[in-house]
């Protein structure tokens, strides 16, 4: 049985996806200081100061630092994808890598183990991690989904044939 989503002149077929991908900034993580980039920016021993947190306390950095709240509507998607087998990453923009292990900690406690958290230096560079990915797991691109609240990167991600969506596109769906 085909579960079809469909939102204006987009649709999708979720048992067609073979590999789903994450951002992670008010994506999976969705940030309560929505100026927390302005904040962390200010001055230069903000900036250190955010990244030696990120670093020395990954384990509750996202909880207690910076706080986010998780998406019940993408933790339920995952948990679904992770029952067909599909292969679930997380991809996001850093700077710096000092808060990946922050942003793993926080995807597998929220979301699941199983999530593979990969860095790319900027959004730009999202789509050559798409591509190794899609090489990865020898799939085509219309078999990809990819959530991220930039909506450029979804302009470029649908334009190379990958099924993007906004996660507020993606709540309308369900």
């Amino acid at each position: 049985m085909k579960e079809v989503k469909q939102l204006e002149n987009k649709k999708i077929d979720l048992s067609s996806i073979k590999v789903a991908i994450f951002d992670f900034d008010d994506t999976l993580a969705i940030h309560k200081d929505k100026d927390y980039l302005k904040h962390r920016n200010e001055n230069e021993e903000n900036l250190l100061n955010y990244y030696l947190n990120a670093y020395l306390n990954p384990e509750s950095f996202y909880e207690t630092i910076e706080p986010c709240s998780i998406s019940d509507s993408l933790q339920n998607l995952i948990k679904t994808f992770e029952t067909k087998g599909v292969k679930i990453y997380c991809v996001s923009g850093m700077k710096f890598s000092f808060h990946l292990k922050a942003k793993e900690n926080f995807v597998h406690k929220y979301y699941s183990n199983d999530i593979e958290v990969i860095s790319a230096q900027s959004q730009e560079l999202k789509c050559d991690a798409v591509k190794i990915i899609k090489r990865i797991n020898n799939c085509d691109f219309n078999e990809i989904i990819f959530i991220d609240d930039n909506k450029e990167n979804i302009i470029r991600f649908n334009n190379m044939g990958i099924h993007a969506w906004t996660p507020e596109e993606f709540e309308q769906l369900i």
